[in-house]
């Protein structure tokens, strides 16, 4: 039988949880895994008091995370584990300054929160992250049809998708103020706009997109001269849904206002490359798109950081590092500076 929570350590990570959220600035969404890593740790332990650590603990605590599976019945990957040992880490830091815990808790025992050398490496190795091709994003906002407004717009999201790659968040808030079509830029106000860490962002369109530029510029006007819509108003619309006697529901227009998730962003753009017979990628691989084809293209630093700007990065070297990955045949073809050849039919 699980054991009930300890109040003692309840008190103790509500208080590391304002500490993190006040002090440290923490996001709702790093505090919800935060705490569900001390509640791991907390429930695998017995619920003892946390005043009594002893870096036994933490030793038998990654040989557990070794073995733990998850809901699904795969082992826990390494970067789930890195990030779970981290938040101990950092958990056992604050703790050994708290009144109380001094004597017992010092600042070395964190260093016992880690993983191996070799699976600390293998966390860290960004992994190969699926994007399509310019001629697949091409393709797939082609084929989409743009007869009805609720087409157009979702036909003008996947245009933005393919000028600037917008993070998904931005994409379901953005208003129509946010769109210059003169200046080819998209102004990612973080008053107003959901953006990364509350950066302001200018994203200005990629060349080679004049078909997704025609959508996006057709869909404003829509907006402007159809639905009467302003300025402030959400550039993407939520759409309003209506019941229809036995017919059940049905979409019967748009709602003057954001949608309250981005999960019909995902799903308008996993359509999209369905309906074209592609595989279903999602809306952040544009961001991957992006700055593969980047990185294969340009010929000088610059490029390379107006590049990096554009998708909201604080450096080159994150964009490089995260989304700048190319394929294998790339990477021997710049290395070799040879072709491959082309097998015989």
């Amino acid at each position: 039988m699980a054991k009930r929570p300890s109040e003692k350590n309840e008190r103790i990570k509500r208080d590391y949880m304002h500490y993190r959220k006040h002090a440290k600035q923490r996001s709702p969404k790093t505090l919800d895994g935060e705490i569900a890593a001390l509640e791991r740790f907390d429930v695998w332990n017995g619920r003892k008091d946390f005043g009594k650590f002893h870096i036994n603990w933490a030793m038998e605590f990654r040989t557990h995370l070794e073995r733990a599976k998850t809901a699904s019945g795969k082992p826990l990957s390494k970067s789930t584990q890195r990030a779970i040992m981290a938040t101990l880490r950092e958990f056992t830091i604050w703790l050994s300054q708290q009144d109380g815990f001094r004597r017992r808790i010092k600042v070395e025992h964190a260093e016992y929160f880690r993983l191996s050398l070799r699976d600390e490496a293998e966390a860290r190795a960004a992994p190969e992250r699926p994007a399509p091709s310019i001629k697949q994003a091409k393709h797939a906002l082609a084929m989409m049809p743009e007869t009805t407004p609720r087409e157009l717009r979702d036909k003008a999201l996947l245009s933005l998708l393919c000028l600037c790659g917008p993070r998904v968040g931005a994409i379901a808030t953005l208003r129509i103020k946010h769109i210059d079509l003169d200046e080819k830029c998209v102004m990612q106000n973080p008053r107003e706009v959901a953006t990364k860490f509350g950066k302001p962002i200018d994203s200005f369109f990629h060349k080679g997109f004049p078909e997704a530029e025609t959508v996006l510029a057709k869909w404003i006007t829509y907006l402007d001269e159809v639905a009467l819509y302003g300025s402030d108003d959400p550039l993407f619309p939520a759409t309003a849904i209506s019941a229809k006697g036995t017919e059940g529901f049905k979409a019967i227009g748009f709602e003057r206002r954001h949608w309250s998730t981005t999960e019909p962003v995902r799903k308008i753009v996993n359509a999209a490359f369905k309906n074209a017979g592609l595989e279903a990628y999602g809306p952040h691989s544009f961001r991957h798109m992006h700055s593969r084809h980047i990185s294969r293209t340009c010929k000088n630093v610059a490029e390379l950081v107006a590049a990096s700007q554009n998708l909201g990065h604080s450096d080159a070297l994150m964009t490089l590092k995260h989304y700048g990955q190319i394929s294998r045949e790339d990477q021997r073809r710049l290395i070799t500076g040879q072709e491959r050849k082309e097998e015989d039919d």
